[in-house]
């Protein structure tokens, strides 16, 4: 049962679709290190909506995986700095 509900209209709240816009919208991945981007705004093929944001979030994960499995990746830092353990030695 609903006893109230409300409609935000704003009318100015939408990005003006035009051609040639889509190269100032910025992608997911920076420059910065480890720093990524994630929204509506973003680069990515739903502009100013739920999806679009959602496919941004995606999108993001997706870079992440990407440089953590990367040759350059985590798994590979990993591996890089991987000590080898010593075996215990048992008398028998």
């Amino acid at each position: 049962k609903c006893t109230w509900s409300s409609v935000v209209k704003l009318g100015q709240s939408l990005y003006r679709e035009k051609p040639g816009q889509d190269k100032f919208r910025p992608k997911q991945a920076t420059p910065v290190s480890n720093f990524f981007l994630a929204g509506s705004y973003t680069y990515q093929d739903y502009l100013d909506s739920m999806e679009g944001a959602t496919r941004s979030g995606i999108m993001v994960a997706d870079e992440i995986i990407a440089r953590a499995d990367g040759p350059n990746g985590l798994a590979a830092k990993a591996k890089e700095n991987q000590v080898e353990t010593p075996k215990p030695f048992f008398a028998v």
